[in-house]
């Protein structure tokens, strides 16, 4: 009987075989490209922040045809619905506008300075503090000096942000970012510190290079006007900081003087309103310049800035801080409420005589 045998099968090599180079690049394109479709919005505000240069430049351009492809098709949405499901809404927007000043540019009138408003512990005056890395310990010291004089209340701890200023709206915009900041809080003043990074060719609406030149100084004298006028206009005080001394000094002495010497001069077009806070008088010594140390009443020298020579110690803080609170005497009535007060009767000659306003903490006795 003859045995039946199966015959044997051919293997399918077609099955297994790996799939060509090119195609594999082209797979990966194809999926390059719908992926940069779905996230064109995060794509160009990532291109947005990069460092200037020709590669943010070509970025730029990418994002900017990933986008016209994306958001006519509606293909960004699904990107966008995440978003809001994670609480995260509106976090690639890019707000590349800054304001102008609203004083006019050659007023027929010195401005008017504002009366000198009166804060006590039952009316504290609101402070809140901000900038970019320079803000950050001189806002700490601000802070921890500030309960001592019983008129001031900081609101939260220091905002902050590195790496910013008025150069880069993209990267991120102090206009809008105080406004809503100072609407939140209904605050009185403000502490801010910028300029240490605006050094560079300046982007956003009206950006324009190079720096210092003629333009650039144009540009960047409206940018600071029309965040002073921001920040007025929302009923606050506004307190800058000088950019300090730094020990690059060439540095400070051909970009950061020229700048301060902007925010100077509008500051003083809005008196009682705007207090460029002069940071080099407490941060140096014989003859002024840079200084890594001060001396000291017991004839040592004490550290105030750290080994960058850029940033602050805690004393160096302390010492800008202290600035801030003299200038803010000088603008406000903060003591008063201290000194007793004596109001005359008009009936029978008699003086009636009243305290300091109490405490804080003996109104809660009180109670």
């Amino acid at each position: 009987m003859a045995v039946k045998t199966k015959p044997p099968k051919i293997a399918d090599d077609t099955a297994r075989r790996p799939m060509a180079a090119g195609r594999i690049w082209l797979v990966l394109a194809i999926a390059l490209l719908v992926g940069g479709i779905l996230n064109a919005p995060g794509l160009r505000k990532t291109a947005l922040g990069q460092p200037l240069g020709w590669q943010r430049d070509v970025a730029i351009f990418l994002g900017d045809r990933l986008n016209e492809v994306s958001n006519p098709l509606l293909l960004d949405q699904p990107r966008a619905g995440l978003q809001a499901l994670a609480g995260r809404s509106g976090d690639d927007d890019v707000d590349l506008s800054l304001p102008s000043p609203t004083r006019p540019a050659n007023p027929q009138l010195p401005p008017k300075v504002p009366v000198k408003k009166s804060f006590s512990p039952l009316a504290p005056l609101k402070v809140a503090i901000a900038g970019d890395s320079l803000s950050i310990t001189p806002g700490e010291s601000l802070i921890n000096l500030s309960p001592a004089t019983g008129s001031i209340s900081t609101i939260g701890s220091v905002d902050g942000h590195i790496s910013t200023g008025l150069a880069r709206p993209e990267v991120f915009n102090w206009p809008a970012h105080l406004s809503e900041v100072i609407s939140a809080g209904g605050l009185d003043a403000v502490v801010l510190t910028l300029g240490s990074n605006d050094d560079q060719n300046l982007t956003g609406d009206g950006g324009v290079g190079p720096l210092l030149s003629p333009e650039w100084e144009t540009e960047y004298r409206r940018r600071v006007g029309g965040l002073m006028d921001s920040i007025n206009a929302k009923g606050a005080t506004l307190f800058w900081l000088a950019i300090p001394p730094m020990s690059n000094d060439v540095r400070y002495d051909t970009r950061y003087k020229p700048m301060n010497e902007i925010v100077r001069s509008e500051a003083a077009k809005r008196p009682g309103k705007v207090v460029l806070v002069e940071t080099e008088p407490v941060l140096t010594f014989f003859g002024g310049g840079y200084a890594q140390y001060l001396p000291t009443a017991d004839g040592g020298f004490i550290q105030i800035r750290t080994g960058d020579g850029i940033h602050f110690t805690r004393t160096g803080g302390d010492l800008v801080a202290e600035a801030v609170l003299a200038a803010m005497r000088k603008t406000f009535d903060l003591d008063s409420w201290r000194t007793p007060s004596t109001t005359s009767a008009s009936k029978k000659g008699a003086t009636t005589t009243t305290g300091p306003t109490p405490t804080t903490t003996e109104v809660r006795k009180k109670k």
